[in-house]
């Protein structure tokens, strides 16, 4: 092999990865797992509690958390993040302060 072919191979492999992880939601390969495993079981009501602990080994408390420290920072639209929302509440949304008189 060449330069010349080994730049065209290089620019090619480059113009291959730029056009797959452009698509991706997040740059963070983690966060992408989270928030397309959220977004799968979101039809259904979201994932059950077994199945975050098996995939992800952390509770669904510590699981919906996480989802909401990335959402941020991904390419989210707005009706995938209301749909998240809907589902996996967001933790300082979910607990409400009681004011007892």
């Amino acid at each position: 092999m060449n330069s010349r072919e080994y730049r065209q191979r290089r620019h090619r492999r480059r113009a291959a990865w730029i056009e797959a992880n452009g698509n991706r939601k997040h740059p963070d390969t983690e966060a992408e797992s989270l928030i397309e495993f959220a977004s799968k079981w979101a039809p259904f009501g979201g994932a059950s509690e077994e199945e975050i602990l098996v995939h992800f080994g952390m509770p669904l408390r510590r699981f919906i958390e996480r989802l909401w420290q990335v959402i941020p920072e991904s390419k989210c639209g707005q009706d995938e993040i209301r749909i998240l929302a809907s589902v996996y509440p967001h933790p300082a949304e979910s607990t409400t302060e009681h004011h007892w008189t």
